[in-house]
């Protein structure tokens, strides 16, 4: 009895220390489990400052301002020119950099290749742009019976108004030929060109590019290049730019014609070299139909603007160069500035009617 008194003693003294030390070692209760590492307590800071900061949005974008396109007439001006389209992916190349730039031209399109792509034709009606007939088939209109050659015309504007444009009310004559009918009895304007970079010939974007950045003073000239070429609407891509860097207003042929030389496309009028190297830029610039030349007074259309007379075409020493005529309906050329001839005037050079694309 008395040996077995201190073992249970011993015994009891062992199990209450065992559960003091377990007490001891049992973690505090806690709601949400303690960060095991530096990831987790980055990861609580910034769902705290989720909760505490409040995110302020961004004022909305103000709309920009329409683009308004005005011309000034006592400022140079340039209208390009393009022959022979519309195709199917360099018209639209072409139209991409007018756009871009605010630009407009004129093109001259002809019939065959309006029904086969009007989708660019209708564009650039819709841009603004001013869409004029290059003919139907892009043939010699001066070696053509009048018949024919208004069927010819008739023609292509059947083609521009499925297009969904109106038909065109000017003209240019392919290879630049002309005769009297061609010029007086089409019931259109026929319209040539002052200054020619022979991009079908050398198929060459800088080769027209240089050309064009050679010339000194291009205030009120046409300049005729070809929508139908990869390179030429490259050149463009460069021009279009530069030639507004330069202080160029870059306008339609109908504009240029109002506000430069004074005078609306006529219908049965013809404007070639003469007329060109004969007028400089008017004092009096017309608007155009249904608008107004700020301090000008009506608008065209409310008082019909007479056509300025056209001088009686002067003998050039140049014109020695074209082939003699066999008679009066025989073609003949408008001499133009050209990058493949000489100067032969301080202002204008004539090329080999020879060489102007067929």
């Amino acid at each position: 009895m008395n040996r077995l008194f201190p073992f249970a003693f011993s015994l009891l003294l062992l199990l209450t220390s065992a559960g003091c030390v377990s007490r001891a070692a049992a973690p505090e209760d806690t709601s949400q489990p303690a960060p095991q590492d530096m990831s987790d307590l980055l990861t609580l800071d910034a769902e705290a400052e989720a909760f505490t900061v409040e995110e302020v949005p961004e004022p909305p974008e103000e709309p920009e301002e329409p683009y308004v396109r005005i011309i000034d007439p006592a400022k140079p001006m340039v209208a390009l020119t393009f022959d022979d389209g519309p195709d199917g992916t360099h018209s639209d190349e072409i139209l991409d950099t007018l756009e871009k730039n605010h630009a407009l031209a004129t093109f001259f399109e002809v019939g065959t290749n309006v029904l086969a792509y009007p989708e660019p034709v209708k564009r650039m009606a819709d841009m603004g742009c001013e869409v004029a007939s290059h003919s139907n088939a892009h043939k010699d209109l001066s070696k053509m019976k009048k018949k024919a050659l208004l069927r010819d015309l008739d023609t292509a504007d059947t083609a521009f108004l499925a297009a969904g444009v109106e038909a065109p009310t000017l003209v240019r004559p392919p290879y630049g030929a002309v005769n009297k009918t061609v010029k007086s009895a089409t019931g259109r304007a026929m319209i040539t060109w002052t200054v020619d970079t022979e991009d079908w010939r050398s198929r060459d974007a800088q080769t027209v590019v240089d050309y064009v950045k050679s010339l000194d003073d291009l205030d009120g000239e046409i300049i005729l290049m070809h929508s139908i070429y990869g390179s030429t609407a490259q050149a463009v891509e460069i021009l279009v730019p530069w030639l507004q860097e330069q202080g160029y207003q870059l306008v339609t042929v109908t504009e240029l014609m109002a506000y430069y030389y004074g005078e609306l496309p006529q219908p049965d009028h013809f404007y070639g070299y003469t007329y060109f190297s004969t007028h400089g830029r008017t004092d009096s610039p017309v608007p155009l139909p249904g608008e107004e030349i700020p301090g000008m007074g009506q608008p065209a259309g409310e008082a019909p603007v007479e056509p300025a007379e056209q001088s009686p075409e002067t003998p050039d020493p140049a014109l020695d160069q074209l082939p003699e005529p066999e008679n009066e309906e025989t073609t003949g050329w408008e001499p133009v500035r050209t990058a493949g001839t000489a100067n032969l005037s301080p202002a204008k050079s004539v090329p080999n009617p020879a060489l102007f694309y067929p």
